[in-house]
Parts: C-alpha cells; sequence; structure tokens
C-alpha cells in the first residue's frame, strides 16, 4: 500500500476523536456512483436467482440480438455466479472509488457504462463475425471493471494490490498481467473458432479486452475532445463578444444622433421612438452605475 492509498490520504477522511474515544476501523465509504453500482448490482443479482429465465432474454448481450441496443447497459448488471460477482464489485470498490474522487461522479459513470457497452459490443462483433456462441448470453461487468484498472494503472501507478491475496505488486503489473491473459485466451478462442468450435469457455475474454481497449481510447482523446470543445466555446463566445459589441456601437451612434437633434432643435422635436431609444439607455447607464458602486 501506498502512501496514497492510506486511510488519510482520502478527502473523507476523519480523524479519531479526542479525549480517548473509541478508535474505529472500517473500509471507506464509496463514492455516490460506485454505491449506487454495488447497490444495484446486488440487488439484481439476487432477483435473477429467482427469475432468471425473465432477465437473461431482455437484459443479457447476444449476438443474434445485436440491434437491441438497451442490452450493452443492462448486461454489466448481470452475474453469473457469486464468485464472478465478488470479484466485479471487489474490484469496483476498490478501484472505481479512486477514480471516481478523482473525475467526478458523471465522467467516472459514464466512462464506466461506456467502456462496458463497448465490451458487449466486442463480443458481439466477434461472434457475429465467426459465427458461434451468436445465441449465447453475455453477463457481467468485467469490461467496464477492466477499464477501471486500465484507467487506474495510467493514472495511479502508486497503487498496490494484492495478487492472488498475498503477494503486493503494482497495479501496472497486474493490469498487463490480466490484459495479457486476456489476449492469448482471445486468440486461442479465435483458433477454435477458425476450427468450427466455441469462441469462448464459459468467459467472455474479447469482452474483457474490448474494455480494456475502450478505456485506452478514452483516455487518449478525451483530452483532445475537450480542447476541441474548448475552443469551440471560446470562438463562439469571442463571436458573441464581437456581435454584442457591434450592437452597443451601433445603439451608441444612434444615441449620438438623437442628442445632436436635441442640441440642434429641442426635446420636442423627438419622436416617441426617439424618446423610447434615449430612455432605455437612461436606465441601462444608471443600472452599470449602481452595479459600479456596488463593486
Amino acid at each position: 500500500m501506498g502512501i496514497h492509498d492510506r486511510p488519510y490520504m482520502h478527502s473523507q477522511y476523519e480523524p479519531p476523536a479526542a479525549g480517548g474515544g473509541p478508535m474505529r476501523v472500517g473500509l471507506p465509504r464509496p463514492q455516490t456512483a460506485v454505491a449506487w453500482l454495488l447497490v444495484v448490482n446486488v440487488a439484481v443479482f439476487i432477483v435473477r436467482i429467482f427469475a432468471r429465465e425473465m432477465l437473461d432474454p431482455w437484459l443479457a448481450v447476444v449476438a443474434d440480438d445485436w440491434w437491441q441496443i438497451w442490452r450493452y447497459v443492462t448486461f454489466q448488471f448481470l452475474h453469473a455466479s457469486v464468485g464472478h460477482l465478488f470479484f466485479n464489485m471487489l474490484a469496483l470498490y476498490f478501484l472505481g472509488m479512486v477514480l471516481e474522487r478523482t473525475w467526478g461522479t458523471k465522467r467516472f459513470l459514464r466512462f464506466y457504462l461506456v467502456c462496458g457497452a463497448c465490451a458487449g459490443l466486442a463480443h458481439v462483433v466477434l461472434s457475429k463475425t465467426f459465427g458461434v456462441d451468436t445465441f449465447v448470453p453475455l453477463v457481467g461487468a468485467s469490461g467496464g471493471v477492466y477499464a477501471v484498472l486500465v484507467a487506474c494503472a495510467v493514472f495511479f501507478p502508486h497503487i498496490r494490490l494484492l495478487l492472488f491475496f498475498i503477494l503486493p505488486v503494482s497495479i501496472r503489473v497486474v493490469a498487463v498481467l490480466l490484459l495479457g491473459v486476456a489476449v492469448l485466451n482471445v486468440l486461442v478462442g479465435i483458433r477454435s473458432a477458425m476450427e468450427g468450435g466455441a469462441l469462448s469457455g464459459g468467459i467472455s475474454h474479447v469482452a474483457h479486452l474490448g474494455g480494456a481497449v475502450a478505456a485506452g481510447v478514452w483516455i487518449c482523446l478525451a483530452p483532445r475532445v475537450r480542447r476541441i470543445h474548448q475552443r469551440a466555446r471560446l470562438d463562439s463566445n469571442r463571436g458573441a463578444w464581437k456581435r454584442r459589441r457591434k450592437e452597443e456601437m451601433q445603439d451608441q451612434a444612434r444615441i449620438d444622433e438623437i442628442l445632436d437633434k436635441i442640441r440642434r432643435d429641442g426635446i420636442g422635436s423627438l419622436s416617441a421612438k426617439e424618446r423610447r431609444i434615449l430612455r432605455d439607455a437612461t436606465r441601462r447607464q444608471q443600472r452599470q452605475d449602481r452595479d459600479l458602486y456596488r463593486l
């Protein structure tokens, strides 16, 4: 465990009460998105125990039903077994908190769900390409979890994980090992599919790899997209400022004409429209003076 992994480095850490109060020992409270993801995944798993035949046909990703886009989100909340759920939620809890604390709830949740959807899409593409396992349902949050693992490995290399719950190693080592295993199993699955066999042995490694690749693309492209958006917004603001400045100059020219007319012919020569323009200009100037006074 690095220094940044310790409880007192977290923004939500509360020191023990003074005066010799009892020392509290516990896990840190998850952020909003992670907390809700944990609750929903566990709740859906419990419901699925009693209603698997009702949920899977409509919520799991199936290559034959690739066009039903809601499945690419809903399949992430279905899990095949207690172990499947436990390890995904364990990784989501510890790594997801770090990422959500840094990115914020909305950005983290968008990243997690989009990368998870890409994992499902990768499974569909490979299944349809080789024409195998097209009817087999895909369930699980592993694609999104792999995406979170990759993001944490990129941005928080100081994190250390317990490999096989025994050996503490860098998160980057764990990420490389897991991705290497995924790539190897995808290649083995492709060879099996080309020979007429199944693409996977009950585990969609291509979904794991799809989530990880989606995370890599997101991490590389997101800063560029934000810069383009910020540049477009600045250009838009600059254009709006120019238009506003032009309108102000036109209004000032009109007011100057009205003032010249007053000096030349007297205020009684003004039309109703000219009086309204002059009155509105006077009120704007008074508001600006009051705002300046408040400053």
